[in-house]
C-alpha cells in the first residue's frame, strides 16, 4: 500500500498544478488546439479539487488501529473465549 498523501496536501498540489497550467493558458491564442486542450486539462485538475474538498480525510493509522481491534474483537469471538 503506498503512502497515503493527506487530502489537503492533494488539494494544495493540484491548486498549484492548476496555477501554473492557468498561466500558460493566458498566454495562448482562445479557441487554438493547444487553448482548447490545456482548457479541458485546467477543468478536469478545477473538478479534481472540488471532488476531494467535498470528501474526508481519514488518518490511515486510525483507518489500521480500527481494523486490528475489529480483528482482535473478531478472533476473539470465533475462539469462544
Amino acid at each position: 500500500m503506498p503512502v497515503a498523501i493527506s487530502r489537503d496536501q492533494q488539494i494544495a498540489a493540484l491548486r498549484e498544478r492548476l496555477r501554473d497550467r492557468s498561466a500558460t493558458l493566458s498566454g495562448l491564442t482562445p479557441g487554438s488546439t493547444s487553448h482548447t486542450g490545456l482548457q479541458a486539462e485546467c477543468d478536469a485538475i478545477y473538478k479534481e479539487i472540488q471532488h476531494l474538498q467535498g470528501t474526508r480525510s481519514i488518518n490511515p493509522r486510525l483507518l489500521l488501529t480500527v481494523l486490528g481491534i475489529t480483528a482482535l474483537v473478531l478472533c476473539s469471538l470465533l475462539s469462544g473465549h
